[in-house]
């Protein structure tokens, strides 16, 4: 039983933090809320690391475990959360999270082709639910998007500007749904590694984390400074001038996001297992429904949270 509440605890840091992220989207790109938890989640590993006594063991792991471990932030950590945020900004918190979070399928077949694991025919069922899903949930937000413009004279003009937000924030989701999913591969088959190197038990997440942030928080320098480079002096968005609420929200959201959500959701794998992780975590966009209509007031029609729920049972039926 403690697990289970340790991994609810850790989709409730997931989707509390998102949602506080979602606030400060009017002055901040998606990268640099990403830089910023990173940055956070890096100062916390390696400060854990020193204070356990186990940070000068990463220098005993081979050049090709640190390769994985940076390939494994990069789709995981580079590429799937700037794009998960880049769609929560489009599309919001709760349709967002149900797009992104049919991860398990996508890893389910990546492991069918580098892992070996047996088909089992009810991926098909899963991909017509999540199909379904995505569909109803795109029909959903250009309806949306024709009712904040319905200013516009031309109706094929309308119907490009909405198929193309649409499809475009839906493959946002689906490119951080691919991207964890590929993290996750790798990173499963690289903490194994860690274990059998190491002969330790419990501290290969800690270890491969001391790793992968600080390569991560790399690439993420590269990306905001190349935002702030071309941006506006004056502008909120890019640049690094930000009000003092927009920075005391980042750095509360990454610290329940970043720096407490990735031990309790490593704990939840190794307490209550992977399974069941996957299963609240896909479940997690129904956590995000009162919390993003109270801090944001978002809300979310009747058609969108059935496609939101056939997207959920997609991912269920994988994973059971």
């Amino acid at each position: 039983m403690t697990g289970e509440i340790i991994a609810v605890l850790a989709v409730l840091t997931f989707v509390v933090s998102n949602v506080l992220f979602r606030r400060t989207e009017s002055h901040t790109s998606p990268a640099f809320i990403n830089f910023f938890r990173t940055g956070i989640g890096t100062i916390t590993f390696i400060l854990v690391a020193v204070v356990l006594g186990i940070f000068t063991q990463i220098f005993l792991l081979p050049w090709t475990l640190w390769i994985m471990l940076f390939l494994s932030f990069l789709f995981g950590q580079v590429i799937g959360d700037t794009a998960y945020f880049q769609a929560q900004k489009e599309l919001g918190t709760t349709i967002a999270l149900a797009i992104s979070m049919t991860f398990p399928l996508f890893t389910f077949i990546l492991s069918l082709i580098f892992l070996n694991r047996a088909f089992d025919y009810k991926i098909i069922l899963s991909i017509v639910l999540i199909g379904v899903g995505i569909i109803v949930i795109g029909k959903t937000k250009k309806s949306a998007v024709k009712e904040s413009i319905n200013s516009l004279d031309s109706n094929i003009q309308f119907h490009k500007l909405s198929s193309h937000a649409s499809f475009k924030s839906i493959g946002y989701a689906l490119i951080a749904s691919l991207g964890w999913a590929i993290g996750l591969v790798i990173i499963d088959y690289a903490t194994n590694q860690i274990d059998q190197i190491l002969i330790t038990d419990g501290i290969s997440s800690i270890i491969s984390n001391v790793i992968r942030f600080p390569f991560a928080l790399l690439v993420l320098v590269i990306i905001v400074w190349r935002e702030n480079r071309i941006a506006d002096s004056s502008q909120y968005l890019r640049s690094f001038r930000k009000p003092s609420q927009t920075w005391l929200i980042l750095l509360i959201a990454s610290i329940i996001g970043t720096s407490l959500g990735a031990y309790l959701y490593t704990e939840a794998a190794r307490t209550a297992g992977a399974i069941v992780m996957s299963l609240l975590a896909s479940a997690s966009p129904l956590f995000s429904l009162p919390l993003t209509y109270w801090f944001n007031k978002e809300r979310i029609t009747k058609f969108g949270f059935l496609g939101v729920i056939s997207t959920i049972l997609g991912v269920i039926v994988i994973l059971i």
